[in-house]
């Protein structure tokens, strides 16, 4: 009898995005980096897929009928989602791939209860941040622009300046959205190696944008920080620079004279 491929399962994920990317897709990522030969196979929404992007072997698509119109994401859990349904979704998921592999170990989200708000189920030092999204992901990001002083403004309104090539995050969204078809192509793909290309962010930690920046470390420029220092501690694992200011023209200048 062939010896199996060994391999971990992670996913269904059903919770948020954020979730996501900060608590449950790095332990994916340490996991592959530590043991390479292993399959990864990730079961979670087709938009996310990049949150795993080159390390994972097998993605799964996640696809949940009228979810945005009957659900609510919280934590590691969708709301309103009977549990019985989630659970059925997690042997389906396990049971396609027994076979296949030695399944080393099994990765979902405890959203039984008030487990699903509980942030840290997975061990937090062992968190790995290093997105790498798919190739295609990565010709899409640098087609928008050659240029290398790029900045994103994710804050609403226009920041205009000679020095830098400006990106403005809706406009970064609009003009990738023909190119996207969550397959092998996701917003998220395009945004994280944009991020990657980026001199700095303006904008907030109440956006993935932001968030995902910092995990990325790409410096923050914060106007109008209203989030505690403890907060912003707790969501700055790899203490990228966050740039407090009360205008962006001051941020940029602080920027400039500290970075």
């Amino acid at each position: 009898m062939a010896r199996k491929n060994k391999a971990y399962l992670f996913g269904p994920f059903f919770g948020e995005a954020a979730w996501e990317f900060f608590r449950f897709a790095p332990y994916a990522i340490h996991l592959k980096k530590t043991e390479p030969n292993t399959i990864l196979v990730v079961m979670t929404r087709p938009e996310r897929f990049d949150f795993y992007g080159q390390y994972a072997d097998i993605l799964v698509p996640l696809e949940i009928k009228n979810e945005a119109d009957v659900y609510k994401q919280s934590g590691f859990k969708l709301l309103g989602f009977p549990e019985e349904h989630a659970k059925r979704m997690c042997d389906l998921f396990v049971h396609a791939y027994k076979k296949k592999f030695y399944i080393k170990g099994i990765f979902t989200p405890d959203f039984s209860s008030l487990r699903y708000k509980l942030k840290w189920q997975f061990p937090r030092g062992k968190m790995d941040y290093d997105f790498v999204p798919r190739k295609k992901n990565i010709r899409i990001a640098n087609n928008i622009s050659k240029k290398k002083n790029i900045i994103i403004v994710d804050i609403g309104y226009k920041y205009e300046t000679s020095k830098y090539h400006v990106i403005d995050i809706n406009y970064f969204k609009n003009l990738i959205s023909s190119s996207i078809n969550n397959k092998n192509t996701t917003y998220y793909g395009c945004l994280i190696h944009l991020l990657k290309r980026s001199k700095f962010v303006i904008g907030n930690l109440s956006s993935d944008v932001g968030r995902l920046a910092i995990l990325l470390k790409t410096p923050l420029i914060y106007p109008y920080r209203e989030i505690s220092d403890d907060n912003v501690f707790l969501m700055n694992p790899l203490k990228t620079p966050i740039i407090d200011c009360e205008s962006i023209i001051e941020g940029v200048r602080m920027y400039e004279d500290n970075i």
